[in-house]
């Protein structure tokens, strides 16, 4: 039986899907969302009281009585998996108001998922009604000069496409995809690259500075580049995004395998104002359509 989680809402409105990470021959995804929770609470245990259990105790355990199927996408590829153990943590235990779902997704016994099985720590991505495996598309990453050169000249691409007062590139954007400004990564997507980008520009003057950041596919040429997040325009006070904006800087962190030997790009949400509008997200690069979202803030113990 495939696991029924239905009610999570994700943006590509048609298959349910998780992000979280591995660990050994485990997977652990984690779910938002008090609606999401109650439900599948009551489908394994057929108990509408999952508010009393938790009131009880901040963490409720819930292993279930017949068999519950998923898909775990990772940079190695997709790997069969089942889910063995389902947790429910109270609101604000997970450092988020509401209560979090966490799926505990085995994968087969043995190395039984081959080459595509995820190795321990690395972030995964879990769909929750699909059943397949497959290995990762086969790229091969820029070299450090070239990469370099990339996001500097999709920087300066995306000053253009935003159409905006015209303004000059304050710095040339180094590799860092933990940088907050004048930086970016490239990401190898099959015989293309994604590129994500936070550069700063000014219209002459250094104390009135504009961020833009954005996603983007293109060859190395730049003759085919499309936005899969489009660049956007912030002004900065003192270097930062203004409290009042709800403005984002955006980093790529790198790619899980998708169905049919498709690609999903791992994107994080940067904002400045408040950590918890911070989030990371698994982003379809075919359609822009984040496919799961989840807070960058979230711990759970």
């Amino acid at each position: 039986m495939l696991l029924v989680l239905g009610l999570l809402s994700c943006a590509s409105g048609n298959r349910p899907a998780a992000l979280g990470w591995s660990l050994g021959g485990e997977a652990h995804v984690f779910v938002t969302g008090d609606r999401f929770a109650r439900d599948l609470y009551r489908d394994l245990t057929g108990s509408g009281r999952l508010a009393d259990s938790l009131g009880r105790r901040p963490r409720v355990s819930v292993a279930p009585r017949k068999a519950h199927r998923a898909t775990v996408l990772s940079a190695n590829g997709a790997t069969p998996a089942r889910l063995t153990l389902a947790r429910f943590h109270a609101a604000e235990t997970c450092g988020y108001p509401g209560i979090v779902t966490e799926l505990v997704l085995a994968f087969p016994p043995g190395g039984g998922g081959g080459h595509s099985t995820p190795p321990s720590h690395v972030t995964v991505l879990a769909l929750l009604e699909a059943t397949f495996a497959g290995g990762a598309e086969s790229s091969r990453p820029l070299v450090w000069t070239d990469a370099r050169e990339l996001v500097y000249q999709i920087a300066q691409r995306a000053e253009r496409d935003t159409r905006g007062e015209r303004l000059g590139l304050l710095h040339r954007p180094i590799l860092d995809p933990d940088q907050a400004a004048d930086a970016g990564e490239v990401v190898p997507v099959g015989n293309r690259w994604a590129v994500g980008f936070r550069a700063t520009f000014s219209p002459g003057s250094a104390a009135d500075t504009m961020l833009i950041t954005g996603v983007a596919l293109t060859d190395l040429g730049l003759h085919d580049v499309r936005w899969i997040v489009r660049p956007r325009r912030t002004r900065l006070t003192a270097g930062m995004i203004p409290g009042i904006s709800t403005a984002v800087r955006y980093s790529v962190r790198g790619t899980v395998a998708g169905p049919r030997g498709g690609t999903f790009l791992l994107v994080d949400e940067f904002a400045d104002v408040s950590a918890r509008d911070s989030r990371a997200t698994a982003v379809d690069p075919a359609t822009g359509r984040v496919i799961a979202a989840q807070p960058l803030a979230l711990r759970c113990p």
